[in-house]
């Protein structure tokens, strides 16, 4: 039985597969194939497992298990029989998936050390939370189901860009680039000692009142790009000093703070 003898130009990629713990794999069409099939093990070279994907030059294997590297390549066949020779080998992690993150908030200005659970969390992967005032430092993949990173979330001081609050999505990415994400997994929230914009004298300190209104006012309508923007007036870091910044300032005012937030009773009698 005559076999083919150019299956040797046939590459195998890694794809981004639909859900997590699964292994995608694409490869380019071999001309006079019918079909195509997939072998997969978890030595370099050998494959105790294969799967016929029919006349398709793509697939999404979800039965392997986890924490565990595969090697996969593909042999394409027709009526003449399989080809004699594998694609290009490839090798990963099945794709990680993110169940939590453990703090899943923290203040604006505050640093935490952060624990993100899941799975496949390949050793050399990397984690991201998809707001840019968020950074993250010492990221560790403790174990397969346990990451570890230093979360900094700006302003560390007066003038700085505050991080936008919100719930924000975190990834982590193996070094193969196959994503796992849980959306709002972290969440910033304001940080209500910044409101205190008028610090003119020692009366005014540490409380909130007209003067810190009419202070947020002369500045109010100003976006991000404005030469008159103040990030310390925009209490909410979306790139605006409007009524949602206003709203804080009303919500407490005359109210004084106890560093920890503001109300009546730490106010001087």
């Amino acid at each position: 039985m005559k076999r083919f003898g150019w299956i040797g130009v046939l590459l195998a990629a890694l794809v981004e597969p639909a859900f997590a713990g699964t292994l995608g794999l694409s490869w380019t069409a071999a001309p006079g194939a019918t079909g195509y099939k997939v072998y997969y093990g978890t030595e370099s070279g050998v494959y105790t497992g294969s799967l016929d994907v029919k006349n398709v030059t793509s697939t999404s294997i979800s039965t392997l298990s986890d924490c565990t590297p595969w090697f996969l390549a593909v042999k394409a066949y027709n009526y003449a029989g399989e080809s004699a020779a594998f694609s290009q080998e490839v090798t990963s992690w099945p794709r990680p998936s993110v169940t939590s993150a453990t703090p899943n908030d923290a203040l604006q200005g505050a640093q935490v050390v952060v624990t993100v659970a899941g799975n496949n969390f390949q050793p050399g992967s990397g984690v991201t939370i998809d707001n840019p005032n968020v950074h993250l430092t010492s990221v560790s993949m403790l174990s397969c189901t346990s990451a570890q990173f230093l979360a900094t979330i700006d302003p560390a001081g007066p003038g700085a860009r505050a991080a936008e609050i919100g719930k924000f999505t975190v990834t982590v990415t193996n070094p193969q680039s196959l994503v796992g994400s849980k959306t709002q997994g972290f969440e910033v929230e304001v940080n209500p000692a910044r409101y205190d914009v008028n610090q003119s004298d020692a009366a005014s300190a540490g409380r909130l009142d007209g003067m810190d209104t009419v202070w947020l006012s002369r500045l109010f309508g100003n976006g991000e790009t404005d030469p008159l923007w103040n990030p310390d007036y925009d209490f909410d870091g979306d790139g605006w000093i409007d009524g949602a910044d206003l709203a804080y300032l009303a919500s407490n005012l005359g109210k004084c703070w106890n560093g920890t937030n503001w109300n009546l009773t730490s106010c001087p009698k």
